[in-house]
């Protein structure tokens, strides 16, 4: 990938990883969500307005825009719940983990993209890293009980959250080049503002911005802009590259889990941390 690209996704991973270590240290995730993204969406009404009535959008592009809110729909609600009832170092790495496998299925088979050996050798240890960073083993999914926990638990919202993230990247990369970036999201975050109006008699909701409204700024601006980010890369590279190479935000998500939740961080997740940098610079330079 070319140097800015990479730079634009790195940068985007880092925000992506704040905002989610915000998200999990609320006191309800559900709601969090839906109004950082809210507040993002007011934020940058202006621009996005401005845009819309200055741009020309085609029928396809607006169509792949319109399924995006739609899937966006289900990507806030499942996030939120699982990130309630899991730890974030679980949660992240399935969710990404099986995203980012899937992204350049996706990128080969429906975008017939091609990618050279070193990057098919990225994307693979990317993906060993993430198994690795969690916190769920594969003995734990072989083992019976601990089969049961699993799919009870916020882990099996994970695993629909991986899927819907890499529909949704799926979906962007072809709309990417034909919408601006940041409208492309203030349409897309639209589905969080409809999603707001079933949480307005929720106390906790409220709360959040009668309390925490200049607190939910930067977690607002970050959601928002490390994906107007990372629609913008998508423009300029292939899905198979951008949308398995921004999972190095795994790396951040676990640090700062670490830093600011105190969740474990053992040697095994350190070697998948490695392993994951490892991927990331084979997809960068070649």
């Amino acid at each position: 990938m070319e140097l800015e690209i990479t730079l634009l996704i790195l940068f985007s991973a880092v925000i992506h990883s704040i905002w989610n270590i915000q998200l999990k240290k609320s006191n309800d995730p559900i709601t969090y969500i839906i109004a950082i993204a809210i507040l993002g969406w007011i934020i940058f009404t202006p621009y996005a307005i401005y845009r819309f009535f200055n741009s020309t959008i085609s029928i396809e592009t607006f169509l792949f825009t319109f399924a995006s809110f739609l899937i966006h729909f289900l990507y806030f609600l499942f996030l939120g719940r699982a990130y309630s009832k899991f730890e974030l170092s679980v949660v992240y790495p399935i969710a990404r983990g099986l995203s980012v496998f899937l992204i350049p299925v996706y990128g080969i088979l429906i975008l017939n993209e091609k990618m050279t050996l070193q990057a098919i050798i990225g994307c693979s240890l990317i993906i060993i890293g993430i198994i690795m960073t969690g916190s769920i083993s594969i003995g734990d999914i072989t083992n019976k009980d601990k089969r049961k926990l699993f799919l009870k638990s916020g882990a099996f919202s994970a695993l629909i959250i991986g899927i819907i993230i890499s529909l949704y990247s799926l979906v962007d990369k072809k709309a990417a080049s034909g919408i601006d970036p940041f409208l492309f999201v203030w349409l897309t975050d639209t589905s969080a503002v409809i999603l707001g109006i079933r949480y307005l008699k929720n106390p906790n909701f409220i709360n959040h911005f009668k309390k925490d409204n200049i607190r939910l700024i930067i977690p607002g601006v970050f959601q928002f802009s490390s994906y107007a980010i990372v629609i913008y890369a998508y423009s300029s590279t292939m899905l198979s590259y951008a949308g398995t190479f921004r999972e190095v935000g795994t790396v951040f998500g676990a640090i700062f889990a670490k830093i600011f939740l105190k969740e474990e961080f053992g040697r095994k997740k350190t070697l998948g941390i490695l392993i994951i940098v490892s991927g990331a610079l084979l997809i960068s330079i070649f």
